[in-house]
């Protein structure tokens, strides 16, 4: 499933016990799981907590644009940045893994066991 955030660019980063990204389209992704991100130096695995913000590599995810952002069958949310790293969000067995929010109340939540819920954005 293509969420379609191409050409949006990050513009806010959080860094707690998940980790989000904010898009100049008024997108969030918030991810609550593990997760990975390759760069040019390598694959880089991550767990969301506090510290991430000291990642250089995460860091360097500001401000960057969106080439692709999709969720494949099984539940993995990839983005794909136009510098070329590609982060990679897994669903986990038990919890919510990940969630895309945009505009007009479209959400996609990463359900236990990669199953999708998600809400459409409201027509105005």
């Amino acid at each position: 499933m293509d969420l379609n955030l191409q050409g949006q660019q990050v513009t806010e980063q959080s860094f707690d016990y998940t980790v989000s990204f904010g898009t100049s389209g008024g997108f969030e992704l918030r991810i609550e799981n593990d997760y990975t991100l390759r760069t040019s130096h390598g694959v880089l695995r991550f767990s969301p907590e506090p510290s991430n913000a000291d990642s250089d590599d995460l860091q360097s995810l500001a401000e960057q644009v969106i080439s692709k952002a999709s969720i494949e069958n099984d539940g993995t949310l990839i983005v794909r940045f136009a510098s070329g790293s590609e982060l990679r969000a897994h669903p986990s067995r038990i919890y919510e893994a990940w969630t895309v929010a945009g505009p007009g109340g479209m959400k996609v939540v990463c359900m236990p066991g990669g199953e999708l819920a998600t809400w459409k954005a409201n027509k105005t």
